[in-house]
C-alpha cells in the first residue's frame, strides 16, 4: 500500500510521548464569536482561528490570528 502526505514521516508515525508536547488548542467564545486559542507559556490565549459565517467578522482587526484575548 502507498501512503502520500504532506507530513513527514517522523510526524505522522510519532510516538504518543511526543504528542504531548502539542500545542493545546481550546474552542472559546468570546463578545459572541467562537475562536479557536492556544495558551502560550504566559498563560495567555491567543487566537489561532475565528469560526464564523459572517464575513465581516474577519474584516474586524480584534480577530485577527495572533492577537492576545483579554
Amino acid at each position: 500500500m502507498l501512503f502520500y502526505s504532506i507530513y513527514p514521516l517522523a510526524v505522522v508515525f510519532a510516538e504518543e510521548e511526543e504528542s504531548e508536547n502539542r500545542e493545546q488548542w481550546r474552542e472559546i467564545e468570546v463578545e459572541g464569536k467562537t475562536v479557536l486559542v492556544t495558551v502560550n507559556s504566559r498563560g495567555e490565549r491567543v487566537i489561532t482561528r475565528l469560526l464564523s459565517t459572517d464575513p465581516a467578522d474577519y474584516l474586524d482587526p480584534r480577530w485577527t490570528p495572533g492577537n492576545v484575548i483579554v
